[in-house]
């Protein structure tokens, strides 16, 4: 601590607070030499995680003619969890084409959800020497601490149970998420299968009702056909007015625009034609919500996906201000977005199965 003014003399044994949110917070302040001191506090399970602002305040001492200063210190607040898995374990038959679960992370103190948590799940060949990714799903934890994982094969890629064309499948759950405590990465990131994968013995000869079941579909499927070529005409429409709010938004942060806001109404303006087109059915609550509606009214890449999502929990959740570096990494989400939606002839034919599902 140093003197402004003056001869810029080290100053010591002054009466220091350390504040936040505007009240002081219980600390032991050790001067430890000339001009330099350690202040020691414990946090509180009210903090929330991830960053905050601490202020340190010294005080006045009129004795020697001192004023007082403020300093603000940022600090990272990390919170040990609890993760929670369901299923614990999948069952892959013949047949099987999804592999889907969620997981949900919470405090180990205050057992409440955690919101935030970067989790990562891939879905490995464990056959060989080195383990080979197939697939990869990384998402936030919501508002109840909820991410969930879903693998998908369509026709004509062979189902999960064909070991010669997919190998032995394993399930890796993994985070590196800095909001949480280093110890809990480690146990998760172990190699000990927290989600346990099981093939069912293959199946003798087809029986009734398997058989009854496959008449059945051939018969939907036949009736739906009607339906599926109106609902694709709507979707293409649909692509149209979303492609409009993308461009419209990347104009204004192109024009210098006010980036918080730009994002938001963005945010806004895609939720309602989505609303509006089925995909959402009630008012949004949450940006998990609305990448699922993403998910089935565009099909573009994963990589593109997390990076629109990444912006828009950034505008709608963050409170410090967003910068330059904000409004770049925002035109980059939304010139990827952009390209996939010029690079799309027509919508596949799995969206517009999708999008039956949704509207059932």
């Amino acid at each position: 601590m140093l003197e402004i003014g003056g001869e810029g003399n080290v100053m010591d044994n002054l009466e220091i607070l350390l504040l936040w949110n505007d009240i002081a917070e219980p600390a032991m302040v050790t001067w430890t030499s000339a001009g330099n001191f350690d202040i020691v506090s414990p946090a509180r399970s009210s903090m929330p995680h991830g960053e905050i602002t601490l202020v340190l305040q010294v005080l006045p001492e009129s004795d020697r003619y001192l004023n007082g200063a403020e300093k603000d210190q940022i600090v990272y607040i990390r919170v040990p969890v609890i993760f929670d898995f369901n299923p614990d374990e999948h069952i892959i038959r013949e047949g099987t084409r999804i592999i889907s679960g969620n997981v949900t992370v919470r405090a180990e103190d205050t057992n409440l959800p955690v919101e935030g948590i970067s989790i990562t799940s891939r879905l490995v060949n464990e056959s060989k020497e080195i383990t080979e990714s197939h697939f990869v799903s990384v998402k936030i934890t919501d508002g109840v601490g909820v991410v969930d994982y879903e693998f998908i094969v369509l026709d004509p890629i062979p189902d999960f149970y064909n070991k010669d064309y997919w190998g032995e499948l394993g399930l890796i759950i993994e985070t590196d998420s800095q909001l949480i405590d280093p110890q809990d990465r480690i146990e998760l990131d172990s190699g000990i299968r927290v989600v346990n994968l099981t093939y069912a013995d293959p199946a003798s000869e087809f029986g009734f009702w398997q058989i009854a079941t496959i008449v059945g579909v051939i018969l939907i499927l036949g009736s739906l056909v009607g339906v599926a070529i109106s609902i694709r005409r709507r979707r293409l429409a649909t692509l149209d007015d979303l492609q409009n709010v993308f461009s419209y938004t990347a104009e204004l942060l192109a024009a210098g625009d006010e980036v918080r806001e730009a994002i938001f109404n963005c945010y806004e303006s895609l939720c309602q034609i989505l609303m509006r087109n089925g995909f959402l059915r009630r008012d949004f609550e949450t940006v998990r919500e609305f990448e699922m509606a993403i998910r089935k009214a565009l099909p573009i890449s994963e990589q593109a996906l997390i990076a629109l999502d990444r912006i828009f929990e950034e505008a709608r959740y963050s409170s410090h201000k967003l910068g330059e570096g904000h409004r770049q990494n925002a035109q980059l989400a939304l010139q990827s977005v952009l390209q996939e939606i010029d690079e799309l002839q027509e919508v596949p034919e799995r969206d517009s199965i999708n999008m039956l599902e949704s509207t059932d």
